[in-house]
């Protein structure tokens, strides 16, 4: 098991590259000249001495591959380069940033849980009854609105016509509320549909059945028996949310002005500053895989019949 564990980890390092490598290469190649951004920002002619004096101070006058392994050798320390623009590390900001991201995730993601594992157990126990019915129609309606249009819509109800909540920025913690109900409704209308059909699935399994007619007392059966077995593939989703929830803090944070990483990478996208970017889809892509692998190994935890096939295949490859 540790064996299968340590491959999985390993496994993450080319997965990396790979995608470093990827948007590496696509950077310099769409044919965007950060140069001219920086030379905007700064107030200075855009004259071709100038140009090729940036270009080469910044290295992109070098071979793609060239300037991949030189950023390569610099990611391996955790340095992803300097800003073109506001010529500050990359890493120090992203580092800045990244809590306030972070607990803007983990808060969305509480919500996810407390709202879809109760209406989804709900939705399921009165299966086509007025109760279920009403969190149906809810999770139609919560699927079918993007987090932006969503995000729009509170501000305008609740910071300007009501005044309640404020809209922009970090002042105090009610700040959270908007932008983590904007980010957190649709994942959680996808995930009380999965929790609800997948008890449905397993209400119809002999064992339920079975403990029905012994009459076992009906909490104990739904969450014991019903709830537990329909958690697997509900687990996989809640882990393949956190990725999404990162990627989706990229506008959410644009809206509310909330200084995390997908503020600030959204303004490294507009001025074209490469060291940003670069360093976004592999903050990005180590969220995927890290959250699949915690995943993996939870299941691996949780059901015994997936520790019995990979003890089978370490036996298989072992002889």
């Amino acid at each position: 098991m540790f064996q299968y564990f340590l491959f999985r980890i390993l496994s993450i390092i080319p997965i990396l590259l790979v995608a470093s490598f990827v948007i590496f290469a696509l950077l310099r190649l769409s044919g965007t000249d950060p140069i001219t951004q920086y030379l905007i920002h700064s107030n200075l002619p855009q004259t071709q001495e100038l140009v090729e004096s940036l270009r080469h101070e910044f290295g992109l006058d070098k071979p793609i591959l060239q300037q991949y392994l030189m950023w390569l050798q610099q990611a391996s320390r955790l340095d992803f380069g300097t800003s073109f623009i506001t010529g500050r590390s990359v890493s120090n900001d992203f580092m800045y940033f990244l809590p306030n991201t972070f607990l803007l995730v983990g808060l969305s993601f509480l919500i996810i849980l407390c709202v879809s594992i109760p209406l989804g157990i709900l939705s399921s126990k009165y299966k086509d009854k007025i109760p279920d019915l009403i969190i149906r129609f809810f999770c139609f309606i919560g699927v079918c609105i993007p987090n932006f249009w969503l995000a729009f819509v509170l501000i305008i109800i609740f910071a300007i016509y009501l005044d309640w909540l404020p809209a922009l920025g970090l002042d105090s913690p009610q700040s959270f509320i908007l932008p983590c109900l904007s980010i957190s409704l649709m994942s959680s209308c996808i995930n009380t549909r999965l929790i609800r059909t997948n008890m449905l699935e397993i209400r119809k399994e002999r064992h339920i059945v079975y403990a029905k007619l012994r009459a076992l007392d009906s909490k104990k059966i739904t969450l014991k028996h019903i709830f537990y077995n329909a958690s697997l593939p509900i687990v996989t989703a809640f882990g393949m949310h956190i990725g999404e929830l990162i990627g989706g803090a990229l506008l959410i944070e644009n809206i509310f002005a909330i200084p995390g990483i997908g503020l600030y990478s959204l303004q490294g996208i507009a001025n074209h500053d490469y060291p940003i970017i670069q360093c976004f889809v592999v903050v990005l892509c180590l969220a995927f895989v890290v959250c699949n692998l915690l995943v993996d190994m939870l299941l691996i935890i949780l059901d015994p019949r997936l520790r019995s096939e990979v003890m089978k295949s370490k036996q298989i490859s072992d002889n």
